[in-house]
């Protein structure tokens, strides 16, 4: 997904200026490159451990001036452009097998997610210029085959396989004059166009887990590698291969606070730094950010087979392009 505020334009004026010319293959590698780049933000922003999205985004500066980095108002303003639903379900594969006396966990996870992006796309600096609109959308069917591997009470490894099925849609609307005389040549390869990806995410973890008189803490490292290939009416087919790789390191907490009604109460918190490459680095417009998490959680009565805990919380990104703070709905945090 284009997350940077210029590159809807620069795609634009680049293809156009190229279309016509010997150099139109440098166009067709901007366009492949671009939808590389959509298909492996899709399988970043549709994991909750790597980058956290809610329902009323802030500034954190406009509070308190901390650092550029929290946040500015074009991070505010594209985090309000995007909009990422997820909905995952956990199955436990049984029997469990047993390793030289450890215990092996096995599950299958399988998720469906939907990531929308929409912006007006400016020209010039003219107010009275017309802007032209775009919708990116991506949908997302993935499975995934994981296990734990308990090597004592507190520390576990943890490794699976995930199998993404993406399919992408851009829909862009034509305001200004200069993209309404190429709209002919750019609608069904540049815009107003459609493509496939399927990708494979191998990932492995490492996690510890030590309890407390209030609660308990966890620390994490999560390796997640992708590659895929792309097909589709976009760009002529040359939709290309998304790859690219996010590493998680953490901590995180629960302390324990209440039991209202046989409810247990808790706060939740953790910190995260998430380093990224290949196709992840230029939309993000960087290649590491840093997110903190605070929440308040509360048991469910609706059992722990689906939704264990719910709570609600604010969580603040650094360093990335989606810099700045969000309002969250926790749901399942352990």
């Amino acid at each position: 997904m284009v997350l940077d505020k210029d590159i809807h334009m620069i795609k634009i004026t680049f293809y156009i200026g190229l279309l016509f010319t010997a150099l139109s293959v440098q166009a067709d590698d901007m366009l492949r490159k671009s939808l590389e780049g959509d298909f492996a933000t899709a399988v970043l922003l549709s994991d909750t451990d790597a980058i956290s999205l809610g329902f009323h985004d802030f500034n954190p500066n406009a509070f308190v001036d901390i650092s550029d980095n929290l946040g500015d108002e074009e991070a505010l303003e594209l985090r309000k452009q995007i909009n990422v639903y997820t909905i995952p379900y956990d199955f436990a594969l049984t029997p469990n097998t047993s390793i030289n006396g450890h215990k092996l966990e096995q599950y299958i996870t399988v998720s469906g997610s939907y990531l929308k992006v929409e912006r007006d796309i400016k020209f010039s600096n003219n107010r009275s210029e017309p802007t032209d609109g775009v919708k990116d959308e991506v949908v997302t069917l993935a499975g995934k085959y994981w296990t734990r591997y308990r090597l004592d009470p507190k520390w576990s490894l943890i490794s699976g396989l995930k199998a993404h099925t993406q399919y992408f849609k851009n829909s862009y609307t034509y305001r200004n004059p200069l993209s309404i005389f190429f709209r002919d040549q750019l609608d069904g390869n540049a815009f107003n166009t459609t493509a496939w990806s399927f990708i494979l995410q191998p990932n492995v973890e490492l996690h510890y887990r030590q309890p407390s008189d209030w609660g308990h803490w966890e620390a994490f490292t999560d390796m997640n590698y992708f590659y895929g290939h792309g097909w589709g009416e976009a760009n002529q087919g040359n939709v290309g291969n998304p790859e690219g790789w996010y590493w998680i390191n953490g901590v995180k907490s629960f302390w324990e606070i209440a039991d209202f009604h046989n409810y247990n109460q808790s706060i939740y918190s953790s910190i995260r730094r998430i380093d990224v490459g290949g196709d992840l680095q230029a939309p993000l417009a960087s290649s590491h950010y840093y997110e903190w998490s605070l929440g308040w959680l509360s048991a469910t009565p609706f059992g722990d087979d689906y939704i264990e805990n719910i709570g609600i919380g604010i969580n603040l990104n650094y360093g990335s392009s989606l810099k700045g703070g969000t309002i969250v709905l926790l749901i399942n945090q352990k």
